[in-house]
């Protein structure tokens, strides 16, 4: 990852990490009279990476739609064939997190709708999940009108405007920012999932690496 040396157009000062502000994003029809047809996309986000000091800072996105009870469903059915149940994923077993994962990869309906983003030497995350996320919904949205709802794990309510400010300055078209906990909905549980997954890699747990290297050559997970 690199740092860019310019004035933030999101955060205050010079921009420390790849935020995106100087990107250009796609833009849509966000006035009151939008198109009949608007998609309704939810976005749930999760990190890990706290915890090395800025070494390696990962961030998950798991994009969902109106089908989201479909969604849901089915990756509570998931999670209770792997063995995996609602825990963490810290706390389940390596062989619960392999079969979890495995399952979660070949479900069609979670196909190119996981995202991740990973960076280094940093310890200002909450612009690392703002990217993120506003990566993770326009790549989703394809240029077609949305309204986005983000959700994001343990997210403090004195932080979603600073969130929402960030990805409105990024044109990302949200309706809605709020905090989850990861216990309580099964796309937050994924999420979760998903960022320690990918973390495993990047540290080189030589059991996820195959899993991830085949994930990612199906765009099944895409880096944003």
């Amino acid at each position: 990852m690199y740092s860019v040396a310019h004035e933030c157009a999101v955060w205050d000062g010079p921009c420390q990490v790849h935020c995106g502000c100087h990107l250009a994003w796609p833009t849509g029809d966000t006035s009151s009279g939008v198109a009949e047809h608007m998609q309704k996309l939810y976005c749930y986000l999760d990190e890990t990476g706290q915890d090395t000091q800025g070494r390696l800072f990962v961030v998950a996105a798991v994009i969902t739609d109106e089908a989201r009870d479909n969604v849901r469903r089915l990756l509570e059915r998931l999670e209770y064939t792997s063995g995996k149940g609602q825990k963490k994923w810290s706390k389940a077993t390596r062989a619960q997190r392999q079969a979890s994962m495995t399952q979660v990869l070949q479900a069609p309906a979670l196909h190119a709708r996981l995202f991740y983003s990973h960076f280094r030497q940093t310890t200002t995350y909450l612009p690392c999940v703002v990217h993120t996320a506003a990566q993770a919904i326009t790549t989703v949205a394809a240029g077609v009108d949305y309204r986005a709802t983000v959700l994001i794990d343990g997210l403090p309510r004195a932080e979603r405007f600073r969130v929402g400010a960030g990805l409105r300055q990024l044109q990302v078209a949200v309706r809605r920012v709020r905090g989850l906990r990861d216990e309580s909905e099964a796309c937050i549980r994924l999420a979760d999932a998903v960022a320690g997954f990918v973390r495993g890699h990047f540290e080189g747990q030589a059991a996820v690496t195959p899993l991830f290297l085949e994930a990612v050559r199906r765009q099944v997970l895409r880096e944003v």
